[in-house]
């Protein structure tokens, strides 16, 4: 348990050693807007100044922390309209992943497959809760919310079962590898380990803001920005990585 900790707490440092510097002093302007004219850039973005924001609150003066917040709010519900669009690109992405490659560990293909279908379900929950805050639909929102949230929570967990399954398998295969091999598996154990932390620091808000909180006091909003935006950093980074 101590040495996971301690692999979690070298990967964490590593990457926040690397980024943001290493990556954007290397961007241009025509980067920066080639992010930006993409949709996952531009969400990317926005989920990065929203819990940014928040995590920058203690240090404004009262008036500027409430303008802080209002942004920050306003943000996030430009971000449920924008996850209007993603039903059908999520279908796309779990038809196109079927049930998995046939080469892949039983249990990694299993994670996946029931991923898919918990984030499927995820989007018509979250876009019926929305149309009825705004008078579309009649009815009261809040049990949707909460189902929405329940189901995020799940994805969530999937995914970080998920990665740690795929970390144990790096590990094994790691002692039958070639030193290139090992170069590149460490690669791939990194990106894993930072997606544990990107799903974890979310699920902490998630847990947060569920009706069945572990815990007695809900977070500060400084605290719910630092768990966000270090999810949305890794989640940026891994998206200029992959561009």
């Amino acid at each position: 348990m101590v040495h996971s900790m301690r692999n979690v707490g070298d990967h964490l440092g590593a990457f926040f050693s690397f980024y943001p510097r290493n990556i954007l002093k290397n961007m241009g302007l025509q980067d920066i807007v080639s992010v930006l004219e993409t949709y996952r850039g531009r969400e990317k973005t926005m989920r990065t100044i929203q819990y940014g924001l928040l995590f920058a609150t203690p240090l404004a003066s009262r008036n500027v922390k409430a303008a802080f917040e209002v942004i920050s709010s306003q943000l996030g519900l430009s971000r449920v309209v924008l996850r209007l669009f993603d039903d059908l690109p999520m279908l796309q992405f779990s038809l196109s992943c079927g049930i998995g490659k046939k080469d892949e560990d039983d249990t990694v293909r299993t994670l996946q497959i029931l991923n898919n279908v918990v984030d499927q379900l995820y989007f018509p929950v979250e876009h019926i809760a929305w149309l009825r805050d705004v008078k579309v639909l009649r009815g009261t929102s809040t049990g949707l919310w909460n189902i929405s949230l329940l189901l995020w929570g799940i994805s969530l967990c999937l995914n970080i079962l998920r990665s740690l399954r795929r970390i144990t398998l790096l590990k094994k295969r790691n002692k039958m590898s070639s030193l290139e091999e090992k170069k590149r598996i460490e690669a791939i154990y990194t990106a894993e380990w930072l997606t544990v932390i990107m799903q974890a620091s979310d699920l902490l808000n998630a847990l947060n803001w569920s009706s069945f909180r572990p815990w007695n006091k809900s977070f500060a909003a400084w605290q719910v920005g630092l768990f966000g935006l270090i999810s949305s950093l890794i989640g940026f980074s891994k998206l200029l990585s992959a561009n």
